[in-house]
């Protein structure tokens, strides 16, 4: 009866399960261990590994072509505004000429025009930040891809008015939806829903301030999480309430 192989003292922290099949590591049997678990098709971790969303873009990487980069709400997830969490499908680009469907969780999308950038975050390939706004916005419906923007903005993971400089020549599928969703971006805002409930407004015909300080008699009162000033209306997107009474909203 042929013995048993021990189980290694060290993994890598995600792995193609077939190379170490290859290389005597481990064998076929202990790659269904509860010891592992399986981000894509012979993409493991050591199952002790954080699954979090940077793991998984770090397997998808293993399986991806060499021009993938990752892009959209997957580089923001790894740049700090966690708009994913492990388990979430990673999004990557690459150039449309080498476009092709990617394993399961991942979401690849073909670049037709401009460059991907040459970057790269804690060793995962990254597109350029403004291709990753452009993911963002574009891919999405406005009042969501608006909210991402905020969300990087606020985080200062892009310059604004670079962002929409860049947009003014490009031609690519959804370019229209991201200037809509690019000259709306405020990153005063403090969350997703806030920005979508401002879009609303902002489309309602409605001139809105988010995070407005309420003031009375000079004294603050409170933070709204969106204010129509001329009309004296305080918006709580969550329902919370400052102690804010009708008629209280000062001056910006």
């Amino acid at each position: 009866m042929p013995r048993r192989r021990p189980w290694p003292e060290e993994l890598p922290l995600v792995f193609r399960g077939s190379h170490l099949v290859e290389q005597g590591v481990l064998t076929p049997a202990q790659l269904r261990d509860r010891r592992l678990r399986r981000l894509f098709v012979d993409v493991y971790a050591p199952r002790h590994v954080p699954h979090d969303h940077l793991l998984d873009c770090r397997g998808a990487a293993l399986v991806l072509p060499a021009t993938a980069r990752v892009t959209g709400r997957s580089l923001a997830t790894l740049r700090g505004v966690p708009l994913l969490r492990g388990g979430d499908e990673v999004e990557v680009a690459v150039p449309q000429a080498e476009r092709r469907a990617g394993p399961r969780g991942v979401l690849v999308r073909g670049v037709s025009r401009g460059p991907l950038g040459s970057g790269t975050w804690r060793g995962v390939p990254v597109v350029a930040p403004q291709r990753m706004a452009f993911d963002l916005a574009a891919r999405h419906p406005l009042e969501v891809g608006v909210g991402h923007l905020d969300a990087v903005a606020r985080a200062r993971l892009i310059d604004v008015d670079a962002f929409q400089r860049s947009l003014l020549d490009q031609h690519d599928d959804g370019v229209v939806l991201a200037r809509e969703a690019a000259a709306l971006v405020d990153p005063r805002a403090a969350s997703q829903p806030e920005s979508a409930v401002r879009v609303r407004l902002l489309r309602g015909g409605y001139e809105v301030v988010p995070q407005f300080e309420v003031r009375a008699g000079g004294r603050f009162v409170a933070r709204v999480d969106l204010a129509i000033v001329e009309l004296r209306i305080a918006v709580e997107y969550e329902g919370r309430w400052h102690g804010v009474l009708e008629g209280q909203l000062g001056r910006v």
